[in-house]
């Protein structure tokens, strides 16, 4: 009963300007979602680029986060660049979250590798369901919601705000360097009339990977994702091994010092053919919180057209020669 105390506690101090502890979704697989991390990646695969992902982390756990996301990107030759649209759905205890975007970004090819700086806008539509909250002293008999409690809410209250990011690409035969920031005008969402609101904080996104190929059937790429809302950082690791160009099979960890230190993943995918690749990532808890639940579970499914597409008079930009 203190437990549950405290927790609606919180949630009553915390209601009239609502705080998001993981305001973006965070993902295993993070080297499959490049574009989803930075505008400025689409198109360098040099054809149409489709990715769906479903996340469920810590397994068990009531009213635990779940994500599923869904982009596409495809080069536009005769406009320089390539443009994308991707859609984001979250669920994290009474509150869900949908994000939507699309983007536009200028690709410029220079004799050391391939510069591209992108934007994207969209919106983050956000509801949070207060007939879901529970206090010690509320009543809840035959449907009735009654909190007894002035700040709780009893019904679903539904916000919208506009979303912005902006990022820089850069990108070699063998080495790749994006850096993104999300919410860089910090949009607050309004709930209620404007007497609750959710405040957005901008997030930073620097990611970096490396080819090494070790032989013509074999090749490790590692790779880093640093994140941060300008105040804490995370940090994610890992080390992706492709057998003949099909299986894939890899490690990553999550966190940097002994305050971080979050997971460790275990990653596969196959490619069944040259137009479709699944993975799977598994995390195993390190911090506290594995005593709680099951694990966190994640798939992903490409699809690349694997040919190139649009029109141009002169011969077409090979954006990444890799793919």
């Amino acid at each position: 009963m203190k437990i549950v105390k405290g927790l609606v506690g919180l949630f009553s101090i915390c209601l009239p300007v609502l705080l998001a502890a993981q305001e973006s979704s965070q993902y295993t697989l993070f080297t499959a979602h490049k574009y989803a991390l930075n505008p400025a990646y689409a198109g360098l695969e040099s054809t149409l680029s489709i990715t769906g992902g479903y996340r469920a982390q810590w397994q068990e756990l009531n009213g635990s986060p779940s994500s599923r996301l869904l982009h596409a990107h495809l080069p536009l030759y005769n406009l320089k660049g390539a443009g994308g649209i991707k859609v984001e759905q979250e669920s994290f205890g009474v509150e869900k979250t949908l994000r939507a975007a699309i983007s536009y970004n200028y690709v410029y090819e220079s004799s050391i590798g391939l510069f591209s700086a992108g934007l994207g806008l969209g919106f983050i539509q956000k509801s949070i369901d207060g007939s879901a909250l529970r206090t010690p002293e509320g009543r809840y008999e035959g449907g009735l919601v009654v909190h007894q409690d002035d700040i709780l809410f009893e019904s679903k209250l539904n916000g919208l705000a506009p979303q912005l990011v902006a990022g820089f690409y850069f990108a070699q035969d063998k080495l790749e360097l994006g850096v993104s920031l999300e919410n860089f005008h910090r949009p607050v969402i309004k709930f209620n009339r404007g007497k609750s609101t959710y405040q957005i904080f901008p997030r930073l996104n620097f990611y970096g990977e490396y080819l090494f190929e070790i032989s013509e059937q074999f090749s490790i790429i590692p790779a880093f994702l640093v994140k941060s809302d300008l105040n804490r950082m995370q940090v994610d690791f890992s080390a992706q091994a492709t057998f003949n160009g099909n299986v894939i099979a890899g490690l990553g960890f999550r966190g940097y010092s002994q305050n971080t230190i979050d997971a460790l993943s275990l990653i596969g995918g196959l490619r069944i053919n040259p137009q479709i690749q699944i993975s799977y990532g598994l995390d195993l808890s390190l911090s506290p919180i594995k005593d709680y639940h099951q694990g966190t579970h994640e798939l992903m499914l490409h699809y690349t057209l694997n040919k190139k597409i649009g029109g141009v008079i002169k011969e077409p930009v090979i954006f990444n020669p890799r793919y």
